[in-house]
């Protein structure tokens, strides 16, 4: 859906920049608000949008401004500028524009699914016996999601998405010979994720990373990194990209030998009657 007028500024403004959770909330929420918002106070904007002064005062710095005075002065360039205002509900319009940003992040796959980083990725991956996958807080589901069905056509797969223990696994996988991990690194990034993609190749084990953009910290660590934009234009991030990454990875895994994969898939199979619901 198109979108125009001050609304469609900030709403702009925020996807380009890394909010968090409750940063974005505030957003949503001062959408609903236009004009006025362009003319209030910190107080007033906590009182409306239900959170503290200093949250709304971070969120002017988050969107690149010296302060909220500077942030609110661009808000009220854009109100005063006689620029339509938006005219469909807040959540739906939030909703189109992360419908219309997951698209653009799926485009930038093709890139990255065609390209050498996954090549390696694919060659460390399927000699890596067992494979153990790590995925820590945001990440945690996307590793059990990876392991849930890598654990269909691969011989040994381990998940971690415990921080407490995600040593304690990689010192295990390295113990039991195998030679490459796979990290799940989603925003905002762990400190135990980056602690333990070191110690993984401190024991001599490769590691892929997929990540939500080349310029994490911590980059130089990884001996792959795979990058699957996240979408931020909701409250919290999806993950379409990441989701389609990871399994475009684990297809090509597969295909590395075909006849396990096919003998393994079928020996699934033949367990789906036993929990399979059919009416």
């Amino acid at each position: 859906m198109e979108r125009d007028g001050a609304g469609a500024w900030l709403l702009d403004l925020a996807q380009a920049h890394r909010l968090s959770p409750a940063q974005r909330r505030i957003v949503q929420r001062m959408l609903g608000m236009f004009p006025d918002v362009a003319f209030l106070s910190t107080i007033e904007i906590a009182e409306r949008t239900g959170v503290s002064q200093p949250t709304v005062t971070r969120l002017a710095t988050a969107l690149g401004f010296a302060g909220f005075t500077e942030f609110r002065a661009a808000l009220r360039d854009a109100v005063l500028a006689g620029i339509p205002e938006q005219r469909v509900p807040v959540r739906q319009e939030s909703g189109a524009a992360a419908i219309d940003q997951e698209r653009a992040n799926l485009e930038s796959l093709k890139r990255v699914l065609g390209g050498d980083p996954m090549s390696r990725a694919v060659r460390l991956l399927a000699g890596a016996t067992p494979l153990g996958v790590v995925g820590l807080r945001a990440s945690a589901a996307l590793a059990e999601y990876f392991g849930y069905f890598a654990r269909r056509v691969l011989p040994a797969v381990s998940v971690c998405t415990d921080a407490g223990s995600a040593d304690d696994a990689v010192l295990q996988w390295s113990r039991q010979g195998a030679g490459a991990l796979l990290f799940f690194a989603m925003p905002r990034y762990p400190a135990a994720t980056v602690a333990a993609i070191r110690l993984a190749r401190s024991l001599g084990m490769a590691t892929v990373v997929i990540a939500d953009t080349a310029l994490v910290p911590f980059a130089a660590e990884a001996d792959v990194l795979l990058v699957a934009p996240v979408g931020t234009g909701l409250v919290f991030d999806s993950h379409a990209a990441v989701v389609t990454l990871a399994i475009g990875l684990l297809d090509a895994i597969a295909e590395t030998d075909p006849l396990r994969t096919q003998e393994r898939l079928e020996a699934h199979e033949a367990l789906v009657d036993r929990w399979v619901h059919d009416d």
